[in-house]
């Protein structure tokens, strides 16, 4: 695994931490800017992942053109 991946793991799993308050009922304003943070750097997160994936994907695509010459 990469340091990025490493460190997407573990934002990862301090974001679902992060949500233990919210099931135990304590409101804090400041906690409530604080999951505005976590959503944002998750979607930002997700988007990563999704554009390496799709990254992986195409470079895995084989040409299927019958050797037609395009001049």
């Amino acid at each position: 695994m990469s340091k990025r991946e490493i460190g997407e793991a573990v934002f990862t799993i301090l974001a679902i931490l992060a949500l233990w308050p919210v099931l135990l009922n304590w409101n804090h304003p400041l906690y409530q800017v604080l999951l505005g943070v976590i959503l944002v750097i998750l979607c930002v997160l997700v988007v990563g992942k999704f554009r390496r994936l799709r990254y992986e994907f195409d470079k895995t695509k084989i040409d299927t053109s019958r050797g037609v010459d395009k001049r």
